[in-house]
């Protein structure tokens, strides 16, 4: 890879032009670089902070970045058009970089069409997809075409009617053996493949999850993977048989071509659906090959990369509110001065937990990668243990979405009436978080296949006696003393985890003594499952933190501050769960009081000379960030002007149709 051996920050203290914010950065107790450092700079981890600075600074210096007003202003077709365009020269321009790696093309990519590359499903689930259930004369034949985008694909299995239930899927595949082909077809309206990424205008190829039919349509064989072309590679028009088009307005990712697909009749070869797992004959024999759990890794590896997006986006959006607070001056204090808004106790109740959150969420995210790298990414994947990677990603994605939607919009609130502006940066990253609780799983789907999960290794281990459970769970099967009182960090942990284990056993208890069926069981009581399975991420998500403040308490500028955040990421989740520890008599009402009025304000207050730097520790570019409230030289009010001033609608000193009403006017008088 050619490359820029600039491994610096982005911006120095210098940088700041704004006297408020340029105070925040020289009082910090802790040097930023040394926290940028600690948490992303590990060279072999997932973040590798060094390299993706590198990338950054080779994306923004290409000059198209410099052509076109902001995304705002430009209406639908300008826009689409801008970011294929975009998206095309990144491609040309990875290619001349020479960048690879998949990981680091990716982020490559995002960076240079600011986090809105139109195929990223290509480059993602697409070409993943064919690297995972593609057989290796297949992977010799397709991979080269989309790894050099002389094909480009997307990942096709959602349908009008059916997402997170994929068994029930309606699109057919029927084998016939007169020509050696599949007959595709979606019989129904609601077969009709419908939001998949890059469909509507933009790929050529799909790779199609449909039922398979063979040696005719009386003999299903089950979902599989078809590699189907759907466009002419010459002039994009649609092939014969195919319906396609982009679906109605969106409230986010206006510009993800998000898609349907209709089949009729279409034809694709034998050889076409990927068999590393299965494959037909000539005779429509149906066979297995591979182990089907392939399969689910593939999809469990995306589902992981999720939740170090979603870190990312809470990350962006509290940077901006937090700076844009540091500048933003309101109300009067003793002095007769104006106060900055980020010494108010209430803005710090809104902000501070945003922070504290983000690093939780970065923690669990990097506890996560590690577990799916020891389960999928050894020689031999460990197939026992995938289970228990399935319920943790599945209930971090539910909730970090959640939470992370939930706080973008405290965020947005919190910068007061110019949050509300597109050039606040903040409400794109809280759509993407809005569109991210029922994409790639509904979040309440997501949390009952937790909590099944959990349910049947509770059981198990009642039935064979078993103490030797996997970590992430060991917990729910040890005798764990409730703490008294809080005197220490670890005190917080064995809370969360006695709640988890105590709410458990009491509902697995219960499932097992109802004479009603397993359907009943689970239906019944999945508003209290939902809420176990909260409370189990939960519970990873606090010893992930509290791991991290563990090996912060090697750098003594980090130690203290490490710890505030944890007290506060602590008790903010401790009291919006208030109820499961008080009836579980784990703490007490004055106990939870004493924490909520006492220990986290004063937890605001020391954290407050750090509020800025924690957040530039993150380490976002202007460009990323797009927002005029969150750069980081503090010219919020001359950013926002500027941009104002760009708007089309300020090119007429008098609109049009006043000139016309005028006129009107001026001849009836």
């Amino acid at each position: 890879m050619v490359d820029t051996q600039d491994q610096s920050p982005f911006y120095r203290i210098s940088d700041t032009k704004n006297l408020d914010l340029l105070h925040e950065r020289q009082s910090s107790t802790f040097d930023v670089e040394q926290l940028t450092q600690f948490i992303f700079g590990d060279p072999k981890g997932y973040f590798n902070i060094n390299k993706r600075r590198q990338l950054t600074r080779l994306a923004y210096a290409h000059p198209i970045h410099k052509t076109h007003l902001p995304l705002e202003y430009l209406d639908a077709d300008e826009h689409y058009s801008l970011l294929i365009r975009k998206s095309f020269i990144g491609i040309k321009e990875a290619q001349r970089l020479n960048i690879t790696d998949n990981k680091y093309l990716g982020w490559f990519l995002n960076l240079f069409t600011n986090g809105r590359y139109i195929f990223g499903l290509h480059t993602g689930m697409f070409t993943k997809t064919l690297e995972t259930l593609a057989s290796d004369e297949q992977k010799e034949k397709f991979l080269p075409l989309a790894r050099s985008f002389q094909i480009i694909g997307t990942y096709v299995q959602t349908e009008l009617g059916h997402g997170s239930n994929i068994q029930r899927l309606e699109t057919e595949a029927v084998f016939d053996r007169s020509t050696d082909t599949f007959i595709l077809n979606t019989p129904t309206l609601t077969a009709t493949k419908f939001w998949p990424g890059a469909l509507g205008k933009s790929t050529n190829y799909v790779l199609l999850m449909a039922q398979l039919y063979t040696p005719d349509r009386n003999h299903p064989c089950g979902i599989q993977m078809f590699f189907v072309q759907i466009r002419d590679l010459n002039t994009h028009e649609p092939l014969p048989g195919v319906e396609v088009g982009e679906i109605s307005a969106r409230f986010a990712h206006e510009v993800a071509d998000n898609g349907y697909l209709r089949l009729t009749n279409v034809r694709i070869p034998r050889n076409h659906m990927l068999m590393k797992l299965a494959y037909v004959d000539e005779q429509g024999n149906f066979h297995r090959l591979g182990d089907p759990r392939l399969l689910y890794g593939a999809m469990l590896a995306t589902r992981v990369s999720l939740c170090a997006f979603f870190s990312i986006l809470l990350a962006r959006v509290t940077t901006i509110a937090v700076r844009y607070s540091a500048v933003r001056r309101q109300g009067q204090n003793p002095s007769g001065k104006e106060t900055q808004v980020l010494d108010y106790p209430l803005q710090q109740e809104k902000l501070v937990p945003c922070i504290a959150t983000t690093y939780a969420f970065f923690y669990s995210f990097m506890k996560l990668e590690n577990l799916r790298a020891q389960i999928l990414d050894n020689d031999t994947i460990l197939f026992e243990q995938l289970p228990e990677l399935h319920a943790i990603s599945s209930g971090l994605k539910a909730y970090t979405s959640t939470i992370a939607e939930r706080f973008s919009q405290i965020c947005r609130v919190a910068c007061g009436g110019h949050g509300f502006l597109v050039a606040s940066g903040i409400k794109n990253n809280n759509n993407m978080l809005d569109a991210a609780c029922t994409y790639e799983g509904d979040n309440a789907v997501l949390l009952q296949q937790t909590a099944r999960y959990l349910l049947k290794v509770i059981q198990l281990a009642d039935d064979n006696n078993e103490t030797n459970i996997e970590s992430s769970i060991a917990y729910l099967f040890s005798i764990i003393p409730a703490p008294t009182t809080i005197v220490n960090l670890n005190d917080y942990c064995r809370l969360f985890e006695c709640r988890s284990q105590l709410l458990l056993k009491s509902i697995s208890n219960r499932l097992v003594e109802s004479s009603s069926t397993a359907y009943d069981k689970f239906s019944k009581n999945s508003i209290e499952l939902v809420h176990i399975a909260k409370a189990y991420v939960e519970t990873f998500i606090i010893r992930a933190l509290y791991d991290g403040v563990h090996k912060a308490s090697e750098h003594q500028s980090l130690a203290l501050v490490f710890e505030q955040l944890f007290h506060v990421f602590a008790i903010h989740t401790l009291r919006n769960q208030a109820i499961d520890f008080i009836r579980l008599k784990l703490l007490t009402a004055e106990q939870i009081y004493q924490l909520e009025t006492y220990t986290l304000p004063d937890m605001y207050a020391r954290l407050r000379p750090n509020l800025v730097t924690l957040v530039d520790a993150f380490e976002f570019h202007d460009n990323e960030l797009d927002s005029c409230l969150g750069r980081y030289d503090g010219q919020a009010y001359e950013a926002l002007m500027e941009r104002a001033r760009l708007n089309p609608s300020n090119r007429h000193k008098v609109h049009p149709v006043w000139r016309s009403i005028k006129q009107n006017t001026t001849s009836k008088l």
